[in-house]
């Protein structure tokens, strides 16, 4: 097998199910491609330690090691006690040194940019509401955006809304080339939520400059033309070749009709050379993909089948240069009898998922078409009374009919189809927690794209944008006529998209 995210899978299987002597796993965990959560578990359960296939350069011996988010759940008495008895021992630790005084926030001048970093992103939620809740001063700004770190620290600081000091410090952020796209474009957010629109344009601007996909200047471009009203920016959404809210709404505003898809129409021959359910066959056409960029044109040509037609677009897609929009609508055998609006939502899970790939692989094992977890595989399977192996999941039959499943646990409590997407990809309890919160989702001057934009789950924030512009344009292709317009306008009124508020 190729080293790959496929065959990591299988050696989590292996050592989980599989048996194996201590020889044999070892033997098995140095193929790994990715040293994941689940196999570093796995092979610790196995031989009783992790190896070491990295080793590090060796730790200063006087540097007592104690994790933020270890600390921040120790009361004050007990960091004080701790940060004693190591002194005493003749050691030193930075985060022992904030986190057990009197001012945590003082503290942080007094070690490094990266140290700041380190604590405030690794600490706990609540510590640093409670400590961290003051202003950052421009002589601290300057030394903090040297760090690459600063990325993720503006993003937990802008997306909490409890840090309002610390969010207004933000407005004074200076421009770095460390800042990524995303961490721009954020102080720009953030600015809006002070009404400092000159201050935003300038951020957003700056971001447009940084992006690298069209994806980002489409997100730019429809923020610049909310904030300035120019319709030039909706011209400039109107010509990108992506399909988003973004592009989908200024549509909507210039009264234009929504951009062409594709959908492939496909013969029901064999395919050749490869089984469509084996991870590993998926992961040598992504080899030859890589290896061969120039024939991924006539690559897809030889997937050019009903049973592979996930594949098949995927590979033209990509071969476009993205230019081309494939929507494909694969196994449509299987959505028999359902609701369109279901067969919609099935279809932009999928798209979003997998691009409708049968054995794909995520890095933390989610399985098939529809990405499910191996415990929520397990749970669904337990409620239908089946028996079923994981490998089941890459018969996309399978996979549809078990997301279909899941999809009626969540439609019990959520409405909206970008709800429902947050949930499928980052949880329940996390959508649930996110729209209970006073300040998400409800009327104001730039919402909901002002909310969208304020989800404190990076992954999920931008799956839901993904999968709702799916929703429209399959529910269009099953025709039900529908704008991004009139789901976007819903999200404020909890009795049509949820059952929390």
């Amino acid at each position: 097998m190729p080293q790959s995210i496929s065959k990591d899978y299988y050696i989590w299987r292996f050592l989980k199910e599989g048996n194996p002597t201590k020889e044999e796993a070892l033997q098995a965990y140095n193929q790994i491609k990715r040293a994941s959560y689940k196999l570093k578990k796995a092979i610790r359960k196995r031989v009783g330690y992790l190896p070491n296939q990295n080793p590090k350069s060796p730790k200063d011996p006087k540097n007592y090691i104690i994790y933020p988010e270890v600390a921040s759940k120790k009361s004050k008495k007990q960091l004080k006690r701790l940060y004693k008895k190591i002194k005493a021992q003749g050691k030193y630790s930075d985060v022992l040194k904030v986190m057990a005084s009197n001012n945590p926030f003082e503290a942080l001048k007094s070690v490094s940019p990266k140290t700041v970093c380190y604590i405030f992103n690794r600490s706990k939620s609540r510590y640093r509401k409670r400590y961290f809740n003051h202003a950052l001063s421009k002589e601290q700004l300057q030394q903090l955006v040297q760090e690459k770190q600063f990325n993720t620290t503006i993003f937990k600081i802008v997306t909490t809304h409890s840090l309002q000091k610390l969010k207004k410090s933000l407005l004074n952020t200076p421009i770095s080339d460390n800042l990524s796209f995303k961490t721009t474009f954020l102080l720009g957010i953030n600015a809006i939520e002070f009404n400092k629109i000159d201050k935003a344009i300038e951020y957003i601007q700056q971001a447009k400059n940084k992006a690298t996909h069209q994806s980002e200047h489409d997100q730019s471009d429809f923020w610049l033309y909310l904030l300035t009203k120019d319709k030039s920016y909706l011209n400039n959404l109107t010509q990108s070749p992506q399909v988003n809210i973004y592009t989908l709404k200024a549509r909507d505003i210039l009264n234009m009709p929504y951009p062409d898809v594709i959908t492939p129409n496909l013969g029901f021959h064999l395919v050749k050379y490869i089984d469509p359910y084996n991870p590993i066959d998926w992961e040598n056409i992504k080899i030859d993909m890589k290896n061969h960029p120039e024939t991924i044109e006539v690559q897809a040509d030889n997937y050019k089948s009903f049973m592979t037609e996930g594949i098949y677009s995927y590979l033209k897609e990509k071969a476009s240069d993205y230019q081309e929009q494939y929507f494909a609508m694969p196994y449509f055998d299987a959505m028999f009898g359902k609701d369109k609006h279901r067969i919609a939502l099935l279809y932009a899970i999928g798209r979003q998922e997998s691009r409708f790939v049968p054995a794909s692989i995520s890095t933390s094992y989610a399985l098939g078409m529809m990405q499910i977890m191996p415990f929520l595989i397990k749970h669904l399977a337990k409620q239908r009374g089946e028996s079923i192996d994981l490998d089941d999941m890459f018969n996309p039959y399978t996979a549809i009919d078990y997301a279909d499943q899941h999809l009626n646990y969540l439609n019990r409590f959520l409405y909206h189809p970008l709800f429902v997407a947050y949930a499928y990809n980052g949880g329940i309890g996390f959508t649930k927690r996110t729209i209970k919160s006073q300040h998400l989702f409800k009327r104001g001057k730039y919402e909901p794209y002002l909310s969208m934009e304020l989800i404190d789950y990076q992954e999920s924030k931008e799956y839901g944008k993904k999968v709702l512009a799916n929703y429209v344009i399959y529910l269009n292709l099953l025709g039900i006529p529908t704008k991004v317009s009139t789901l976007l306008d819903s999200l404020d009124k909890p009795l049509e998209t949820d059952k929390f508020r």
